[in-house]
């Protein structure tokens, strides 16, 4: 189970890639930018060494070949190619010898953002996948996660259900939930996957329930393939269409200085009325969003537990997940 898991996570991270290989080719960082695109590889390259740039403040020419399996003449020529197009992007150390940002650095290739950055060093460490060294550079710290189930999700499931999305097709399948009883089969057309933080789910219609909802992958058994098209189309799915505002604040119970540490928190920006994290988000995600903050609390919420609440709370509270659900 956690080789597949891995192995999904490697493909997540994947696509990630590919999504980030072609943003960087459509819109360049840099008014300067050469007229002919760099080879792939060299391109990889480049991002590593600005990427070292960005979170550790220097970079050697050997940094760079152990990292690809490259030689130490091979970086060189990457270097003096790079510094032919920005001039004063590097620099060299007259202490350590090594390359540090020049006067005037900006990331060309590799991305300066924190979030992204943290987010590509869990994906490191939660699978060990080599795939993102290029986007996160050389390991400048140690990075340790919290274990992740494996969530027990079965690869020939996985390859049904994105086949079925990209056919527009349907599957029958044997479902395991909580709130029944027993197995059931369930034929469904799945037009979306959704991760909530804690499980995968695909989101699609049910012919059984003749509704749209979420099915867990990780509660599918033996999905078998229809040709059926579904009895509606995915644009039906309103819940999934329509956009709804979660307007986040801090506890009202927290003291001034808990509730700017709160705010610092969430990126919360301030508002008329104060401290205040807005979002616009998928209406059928709204119970999962809320669940995962602890949103749905009872009123009034303890603030020693209860960081955040919602301000408008009432306009969401009917798309709230039920005790049992997730």
């Amino acid at each position: 189970m956690v080789r597949i898991m891995c192995t999904l996570r490697n493909r997540i991270t994947a696509i990630i890639l590919r999504y980030l290989r072609i943003m960087s080719r459509q819109m360049p960082r840099d008014a300067t930018a050469p007229s002919e695109e760099l080879p792939f590889a060299r391109q990889e390259r480049l991002r590593f060494l600005e990427a070292m740039l960005l979170w550790t403040g220097a970079v050697t020419r050997r940094d760079v070949a152990e990292a690809f399996g490259v030689s130490l003449n091979h970086v060189t020529r990457d270097i003096n190619i790079y510094l032919q197009q920005y001039p004063e992007h590097l620099a060299i150390s007259p202490k350590t010898h090594t390359y540090i940002a020049g006067p005037k650095f900006s990331p060309v290739y590799a991305s300066d953002d924190p979030a992204e950055h943290l987010g590509l060093l869990q994906t490191r460490a939660e699978t060990g996948s080599v795939a993102v060294v290029p986007l996160v550079g050389g390991a400048c710290a140690e990075v340790a996660t919290l274990p992740s189930p494996a969530h027990g999700i079965d690869r020939d499931v996985l390859v049904a259900v994105l086949r079925a999305i990209r056919l527009q097709q349907g599957l029958q399948l044997i479902y395991h939930s909580l709130q029944a009883g027993q197995p059931e089969k369930h034929t469904i057309w799945p037009h979306a996957l959704l991760n909530t933080g804690v499980r995968w789910y695909a989101r699609g219609y049910d012919d059984a329930g003749q509704k749209f909802r979420d099915f867990a992958l990780s509660r599918m058994d033996s999905p078998q393939p229809q040709a059926a098209a579904s009895p509606l189309s995915r644009d039906a799915d309103s819940a999934w269409k329509t956009q709804v505002r979660a307007e986040v604040i801090p506890n009202p119970k927290l003291n001034a200085h808990q509730q700017r540490v709160v705010a610092r928190e969430f990126s919360m920006k301030r508002d008329r009325t104060g401290w205040l994290w807005s979002l616009s988000l998928r209406q059928a995600l709204v119970g999962y969003f809320a669940r995962r903050y602890k949103l749905d609390a009872k009123l009034p919420a303890d603030p020693s537990s209860h960081w955040i609440v919602l301000r408008n709370r009432a306009e969401l509270k009917s798309f709230f997940l039920s005790e049992a659900s997730e």
